[in-house]
């Protein structure tokens, strides 16, 4: 399999700019989201984060946190950026920092090398404190993160 650019996978509708002050809050929004995109039942998403949550978390420092799941039976991989406009504290980060963002990906049970290989793509991107800087300077303007995201 090809690699994948996450940056193709986003659409308008991936950008989110969440409230929230804490994990919960911020993770119900990205679970709704999600699910809708995916058409995937929210209360299936919300437990698979969370279990995932619970083994390791997802907060990779740098202000940035990457749940990812994997699902029976999706069609097609599906990415949600939450921008947080307050930083997420009780993120528990790898570096002590709290998030600032959050990008949410559910893919294919089946393809983990296609999941792998989504995953690579993100972490390598967005292990980026530039652009992570950049993505909140533009917290206002989501078709503007979207195309930083898509470059």
């Amino acid at each position: 399999m090809e690699r994948v650019s996450f940056g193709k996978i986003l659409t308008k509708d991936s950008i989110v700019i969440l409230h929230s002050e804490d994990k919960k809050t911020a993770f119900d929004q990205l679970v709704a989201k999600v699910s809708d995109l995916a058409h995937l039942d929210r209360d299936v998403v919300s437990r698979l984060v969370w279990k995932r949550e619970n083994m390791m978390p997802t907060g990779v420092g740098q202000g940035l946190g990457l749940p990812h799941i994997r699902v029976e039976r999706m069609d097609a991989p599906v990415i949600v950026v939450g921008v947080c406009a307050n930083a997420i504290t009780d993120y528990q980060t790898q570096d002590g920092e709290p998030v600032r963002v959050i990008v949410f990906i559910a893919a294919d049970d089946a393809d983990q090398e296609g999941y792998l290989s989504l995953l690579s793509s993100v972490s390598g991107k967005m292990r980026n404190a530039d652009l992570i800087a950049e993505i909140l300077e533009n917290i206002t303007k989501p078709a503007q993160i979207l195309k930083l995201l898509q470059d």
